[in-house]
């Protein structure tokens, strides 16, 4: 499966018409009729394979499963599907504030760079090309949610496996 990761900006209705999708459509259906909508605007912020590894590194090299910062800020979150083949979390208006405020006092180059080698050695893209492709997808995470929380929208992680 691909493992590529994304973050939407989504507007209070939208996430609500997620909601009201049966769980086990809501993949399909963010897929549809978000996706389709959003992917390659400001309200959408790709992370390719780096998502892992960002999650990784917010959780000081440990994989931590939460819906408060910093783990909430890519995996994290209210889980709204969660299967071995899909995820999505949710983040909400506080979550957005609060990730907002962290990722301005603490610079997110700076925590990979310090955990990346904390992580285990079964992640599977743990060699220099594996820090160096993280780093590089996570230089619009900060951006992406400032104008989430600008626009007032909450923000959904998707990944298939």
């Amino acid at each position: 499966m691909s493992r590529l990761g994304m973050l939407y900006a989504l507007t209070d209705t939208e996430v609500e018409e997620l909601r009201s999708v049966p769980a086990k459509e809501r993949y399909d259906y963010m897929l549809n009729e978000i996706e389709e909508n959003l992917f390659d605007t400001p309200r959408a912020c790709e992370l390719d394979k780096a998502w892992e590894g960002i999650h990784y590194c917010l959780g000081g090299g440990e994989w931590i499963e939460s819906d408060r910062v910093p783990a909430n800020i890519i995996f994290g979150g209210e889980f709204l599907v969660k299967t071995e083949d899909e995820v999505i979390t949710l983040k909400n208006h506080d979550d957005i504030k609060n990730i907002v405020e962290f990722l301005r006092q603490n610079d997110l180059q700076d925590i990979i760079n310090q955990n990346f080698q904390k992580i285990g050695d079964d992640f599977r893209y743990k060699d220099d090309d594996g820090l160096e492709h993280t780093l590089d997808w996570s230089h619009d995470i900060l951006p992406f949610y400032e104008n989430a929380l600008k626009e007032n929208l909450q923000v959904i992680f998707t990944v298939d496996f």
